[in-house]
């Protein structure tokens, strides 16, 4: 039998897959987000090295991360492929706060697209854990015990891969802020003064 299709799941992955692909097209084409006026948070977030993972846009990542949700809500949610969206929703969920926090304390600066799609994330990951189904057996992949062991993995490694890589190689994205600082200054008339002695 074919496992029914898990809507809520599902509309809530497509609505984060649309945004985060809007904001992956608004990187790529150097243009500016909806709300996203010159100087402001989300300009600053979006002109950020964070705004790029390995010379990708973040938010293609993210839209990548979202429609493998939706496909394995789409294709109806047994509790193996019930386990795969939940390790992907803590991912998300710990890649927004991750992110949140480097807008609060590091570039103190907020992104209204951002705050969206990690409200988004935890949508998801709350809407999975009250549609987990009920386990069949001590060896199911929905016991309580194995739910929190796949949990706290995910989160390890989605801290390690992504807090590593950005703090190993902190340089590997400066161009693209270097390049975003550049348009910036150029389209809001910004004019640079300096001394040479």
């Amino acid at each position: 039998m074919t496992p029914a299709r898990d809507w809520p799941v599902a509309a809530l992955a497509i609505a984060a897959f649309a945004i985060s692909v809007y904001l992956t097209a608004t990187k790529l084409a150097g243009g500016t987000a909806l709300f996203c006026e010159a100087g402001s948070g989300c300009d600053i977030v979006q002109a950020s090295r964070w705004a790029t993972f390995i010379g990708i846009p973040t938010a293609l990542w993210g839209a990548l991360l979202y429609a493998a949700v939706a496909a394995l809500a789409l294709a109806g949610l047994p509790p193996k492929r019930w386990v795969w969206a939940f390790a992907l929703a803590v991912g998300a969920v710990t890649v927004s706060a991750y992110l949140t926090a480097i807008e609060l304390f590091v570039l103190r600066a907020i992104c209204p697209w951002c705050v969206v799609i990690a409200v988004l994330a935890v949508a998801i990951l709350v809407t999975l854990l009250v549609r987990r189904p009920a386990p069949a057996g001590k060896r199911s992949p929905t016991q309580p015990a194995r739910v929190a062991t796949a949990g706290v993995a995910a989160v390890v490694v989605t801290l390690v891969l992504v807090a590593g890589i950005w703090a190993i190689d902190p340089g590997a994205t400066s161009s693209s802020y270097a390049t975003s600082l550049a348009r910036h200054l150029t389209t809001s008339g910004g004019i640079m003064y300096g001394a040479f002695w």
